[in-house]
């Protein structure tokens, strides 16, 4: 079984649902110190053809506070309208934005929970089967720093993989983890571009330069669910290190890198700039 453990972002990018493609369970990290100018309560979607920030409140936030202490505010009726003033041309806004209005007008205000049902409702939607936890609401050693935190947690969970964003590497070392037969990856996201542009500016041969990084809000809009699934597998998985992950065992013959047991080996692209084919 592969294990992700990640902190709860509201509605993050694609890299962070490719996590949970590529893994059985995920586990919402929301017993850690809250980060003011992280992505936790905000995110970006596309306005006008830019990327325009948009946050959710969450009253008496601080570093000293952990996420699983904190809730959101209420939602603001502009944040909506902003919503559908940016998507109401998209192709799909008429099957997203009803989930979008579940998620953010969610009772349980829990930073985690309403996260963490975000997630389960756009795994739903997309059929992608994965399942979610509050690390919150798990018993295991707080006091353990972050590493063997991990480690830990995914021993309780019988996880023999444990995947990271590529941002982890920079953090985590894969002989710990090899040494508790754990397989240490890490995800390099590599989705391709997709159409941004309505219908109606394409038939007068418009065609809007494509802007990354965006929340999956914005992918969910512009494209069907089969062909964010697709997108969703536009990855490969890493591995801290190669040599030690063959001397442990784990990885035999000179192929590198190791795709995950749901990854697909796709070439790498430009993220920036361009023009996505429309049809």
């Amino acid at each position: 079984m592969n294990i992700a453990i990640m902190q709860p972002y509201l509605f993050p990018h694609i890299g962070y649902f490719q996590l949970m493609h590529a893994c059985d369970e995920f586990l919402v990290y929301d017993d850690v110190a809250f980060i003011p100018r992280g992505y936790i309560h905000r995110n970006n979607v596309l306005l006008g053809g830019k990327a325009h920030r948009f946050t959710l409140s969450v009253p008496k936030a601080s570093p000293n506070r952990l996420i699983s202490e904190l809730v959101f505010g209420p939602t603001p009726d502009s944040l909506l309208t902003t919503l559908h003033h940016a998507y109401a041309k998209a192709p799909y806004y008429a099957q997203v934005m009803p989930l979008l209005q579940a998620v953010f007008q969610h009772e349980d205000r829990r930073i985690g929970a309403l996260c963490k049902y975000s997630f389960e409702r756009v795994c739903d939607y997309l059929g992608l089967e994965c399942r979610f936890l509050l690390t919150s609401e798990l018993e295991h050693d707080r006091s353990l720093k972050a590493q063997d935190r991990l480690i830990e947690m995914s021993l309780m969970r019988g996880a023999e993989g444990y995947i990271n964003s590529i941002g982890g590497r920079k953090l985590y070392q894969a002989a710990p983890f090899a040494a508790n037969g754990i397989t240490l990856s890490f995800l390099a996201s590599q989705p391709s571009d997709y159409c941004q542009t309505p219908l109606d500016s394409r038939r007068l041969g418009r065609q809007a330069e494509f802007v990354a990084g965006l929340s999956i809000i914005d992918m969910l809009m512009w494209c069907s669910p089969g062909e964010v699934r697709d997108r969703l597998a536009e990855y490969q998985l890493l591995p801290e290190d190669l040599e030690l992950l063959r001397a442990a065992g784990n990885v035999a013959g000179d192929t590198a890198p190791v795709p995950g047991p749901l990854a697909r080996d796709v070439s790498p692209h430009s993220q920036q700039g361009g023009h996505a084919s429309c049809h």
